[in-house]
């Protein structure tokens, strides 16, 4: 008969106790060590957690939140139009830091599909109109800097997958993808959330969908995305708006 260790008795009980949940807390595990080694201490609690994070048995999804169920990362299209614009900036120095998306990424999202596409390139504030000419002389003729409401409605949205220019925004979270840097999933739903004027055909039910749609396919890290949206101040805002308007669980936000 085998003969189990106890951490292969722990991670059998961690199964077998939250197969069926969608998360599990900190404290929660702390609690079921507890019933194995009644005299276990923090250090030795965290160590656990590393080693169960590392044996891919639990996912951080938020602070002091995991999942057992691993979701795939986020892989959007690169097109070569948005890497062209991409590096043409970039090799010409014009600013420190670059970050692209294409609105098409939304799209497996979204129940009402927009017939028009955006690129979004962001650059530094101090540059934004000299990389703006750069483009427009070099590049591409159909990009907007800094668009407001109405010029996204009656202009923007009127052509072809335009580019529209933003400023940057420090430290936002933003990975190297298809030797360009776009930005992370959490950094793209802060921005919808905040940009209902930039990008007004995706709010109220559509905004709703997107949120719910992202937690189900792809890994989010909820501490990433609150800590990127209090950077804009909307922190607050935002978690109201995921606890009441979505259906992505509350214990994301524990503390």
């Amino acid at each position: 008969m085998e003969v189990k260790t106890k951490i292969e008795l722990i991670i059998k009980a961690i199964r077998d106790r939250f197969s069926n949940r969608e998360s599990i807390s900190r404290d929660e595990l702390f609690n079921l060590y507890k019933e194995y080694q009644p005299d276990i201490i923090e250090p030795t609690f965290a160590w656990n957690i590393y080693n169960l994070k590392k044996k891919k048995i639990i996912f951080p999804i938020s602070r002091g939140i995991y999942s057992l169920k691993a979701k795939p990362k986020f892989q959007p299209d690169v097109s070569d139009k948005m890497k062209r614009i991409f590096m043409s900036v970039k090799r010409k120095n014009l600013s420190d830091n670059l970050s692209i998306w294409d609105s098409s990424w939304l799209s497996e999202f979204m129940i009402h599909q927009p017939m028009k596409n955006v690129i979004t390139l962001e650059t530094d504030a101090d540059v934004l109109e000299t990389v703006y000419y750069h483009i427009k002389d070099n590049e591409y003729k159909k990009v907007f800097m800094k668009p407001d409401e109405k010029q996204m409605e009656q202009y923007v949205m009127e052509e072809q997958e335009p580019v529209i220019l933003l400023p940057y925004v420090s430290r936002s979270p933003v990975k190297e993808y298809s030797k360009i840097i776009i930005p992370k999933l959490e950094k793209i739903l802060v921005d919808l959330f905040l940009g209902f004027k930039l990008f007004y055909w995706v709010q109220g039910q559509e905004l709703k969908n997107i949120f719910d749609e992202v937690h189900r396919r792809y890994q989010i890290n909820y501490t990433t995305l609150i800590a990127y949206a209090k950077r804009r101040g909307a922190d607050k805002r935002l978690k109201e708006f995921i606890v009441h308007e979505t259906d992505i669980p509350k214990d994301m936000f524990y503390d």
